[in-house]
């Protein structure tokens, strides 16, 4: 009984870590609980089957769905999640760009690893809210980046807010890529903050042509605030795991859909 309640206490004290910081890797739990490394591997597998936390590589994040469709996961959080798919959309999406692009990027899980696929690319100029995203770009010193100024949202580490559409407004490019938190072919495309949804909407406003990033797992799914119906984007792209329903009903709504 006694072993029992230790590993009861360990793994209680790894969810109330994990709840409190968003992340840990596995040696820092290790030294939290007094635990081995491959102890701590364990209480990790047997915390994620219980939905208490999502394993990543090398340690574990805060499980955040959950949430209310009001509120956001953060960046953190949202980078893990179904990573190989954002990857492979990212990675596709990339393509679709060309060296001398003016971008728009939205501030995202998505958006940021796509952006992480733009090294190749040679003199672009990126209009984005996301400091994270706009560090990303700026390695490949052709490129030029102007960081959207205004209130920085804490949770999805993304610039949003009246000074932020009136400072995107000054500025025509190109192409933007988006992404969203909700996607229902007929309802349409949501976010979970409602001046999210509006710098999204300025953003394509803004652009000539308007893509959208978005995973599988955001299809049947809303969010707080109503952005935009499908058809303002002239391209999608989803990954392979889209219900077919879906992806049909998307096409007989003339959706230009790219499944990857």
């Amino acid at each position: 009984m006694a072993q029992r309640d230790t590993i009861k206490e360990r793994r209680k004290n790894i969810i109330a870590y994990i709840n409190e910081k968003g992340r840990a890797d596995i040696a820092e739990l290790a030294l939290l609980t007094h635990a081995t490394e491959v102890t701590v591997r364990r209480d990790l597998s047997y915390l994620e089957r219980s939905e208490l936390l999502i394993r990543i590589h090398g340690g574990a994040v805060k499980n955040e769905r959950k949430k209310s469709i009001w509120r956001t996961s953060s960046i953190a959080s949202r980078l893990e999640k179904n990573r190989e798919q954002k990857n492979r959309i990212a990675e596709f999406a990339a393509t679709l760009i060309n060296d001398n692009d003016s971008l728009m990027i939205d501030g995202g899980s998505t958006t940021q690893i796509f952006s992480s696929f733009l090294k190749d690319k040679h003199n672009l100029l990126v209009v984005t809210n996301s400091p994270g995203i706009a560090e990303i770009v700026l390695e490949n010193d052709t490129n030029r980046v102007i960081q959207i100024g205004g209130e920085l949202v804490r949770d999805t580490h993304q610039v949003a807010g009246p000074d932020a559409e009136a400072h995107i407004r000054r500025y025509n490019v190109d192409k933007c890529i988006i992404s969203v938190t909700g996607a229902d072919p007929e309802a349409g495309l949501s976010a979970a903050i409602p001046i999210e949804a509006s710098i999204k909407r300025t953003m394509i406003e803004q652009s000539r042509q308007s893509i959208l990033l978005i995973d599988s797992s955001k299809f049947e799914r809303k969010a707080l605030c109503y952005a935009f119906d499908f058809k303002v984007f002239d391209t999608v792209v989803t990954d392979s795991n889209i219900n077919k329903l879906t992806a049909e009903r998307l096409r007989k709504q003339n959706v230009n859909l790219h499944i990857v």
